[in-house]
């Protein structure tokens, strides 16, 4: 039996994501400090097999974890394995098509995407699928992901990143370099618990009052995170930004919720409450791993394995 070869039509990749500084005040133009990861995801467009369809499949290491169908030429949904995720997916095609009218991908189509790192970690399954296909249907990716999830944009700006950026909303994000000589004692931790972005994003421009004030203290935050040269020197802006963040939310720091008696720092990243930590310690990476695994936490990551520096 002679196998049919699948034909790739186009190939596109994203990274993933981490804000490093300046959680809910990006929101407020307050300069950021975001990390492209060396974990991300891939797409691929070929031609499909059921005339009038886009099938959607989406993979992790694990295997296919969303599939849909959705009819061309205006992407009504005809079935899918997620109802929530395929209305995000329609709509997401409907608002590239009122950016782009001349976006009508011809039909059959098949489209795989591929996510090389758990989708639960929170560390851009949306933003990187919002950059490839604004780069397929040749849209602005920082005005389609405004339209669907009402972001700052850090993390369309990570996703074709090379290196660490500082990020203010609606300007160009600027290159940074952040070669630490404590790097060996920074590391990222999954809280075990994913926060969805979209909801808190809306939460926060609900409730949130930024001064001009904050704002200001918060750009020299992120100058400081950018140029600190001591392990000593970077915990206590830690311990000040946890601070900040947690004054303006009414939510105490993580470490003053579980950690009271680490040696070291840890901060929130992203939607507080989630995702993932980043932790500043003096310890070495076995009384790292011991601390955190009698916490519950296993999924650990030493900062080089898992920022990206292509530059």
């Amino acid at each position: 039996m002679i196998q049919e070869t699948k034909v790739i039509k186009e190939n596109y990749r994203a990274h993933g994501k981490l804000l490093l500084t300046g959680e809910y005040f990006v929101l407020c133009g307050a300069k950021s400090i975001a990390l492209p990861l060396q974990y991300g995801q891939r797409m691929e467009v070929s031609a499909g097999r059921q005339d009038g369809i886009l099938s959607w499949k989406a993979f992790m290491q694990e295997g296919l974890w969303f599939s849909c169908e959705l009819k061309l030429p205006d992407f009504e949904i005809v079935n899918s394995s997620d109802a929530d995720k395929a209305a995000i997916l329609r709509d997401t095609f409907r608002t590239i098509q009122q950016m782009n009218p001349a976006f009508r991908p011809e039909s059959p189509l098949d489209v795989h995407t591929y996510i090389d790192f758990n989708n639960q970690w929170g560390l851009g399954s949306s933003s990187t699928l919002i950059a490839n296909l604004a780069k397929w249907a040749k849209v602005d990716p920082f005005k389609l992901n405004e339209t669907v999830f009402h972001g700052s944009g850090f993390d369309i700006a990570c996703a074709t990143a090379k290196g660490p950026i500082f990020y203010i909303r609606s300007q160009q994000p600027q290159p940074l370099e952040l070669n630490y000589p404590f790097m060996d004692q920074l590391y990222f931790i999954y809280s075990g618990a994913k926060k969805s972005t979209r909801n808190e994003v809306k939460r926060f421009l609900n409730d949130g009052a930024v001064t001009q004030e904050q704002v200001e203290r918060m750009n020299e935050l992120s100058e400081a995170f950018a140029t600190a040269k001591t392990l000593d020197e970077y915990q206590r802006l830690i311990a000040e930004h946890e601070q900040m963040v947690s004054s303006l939310l009414g939510i105490p720091t993580v470490k003053s919720q579980y950690f009271s008696d680490f040696n070291g720092e840890v901060k929130s990243l992203g939607a507080w409450g989630g995702d993932f930590y980043l932790i500043a310690t003096p310890m070495d990476d076995r009384d790292v791993l011991n601390y955190f695994k009698q916490k519950g936490l296993r999924v650990v990551f030493p900062w080089r394995e898992l920022v990206l520096n292509e530059r």
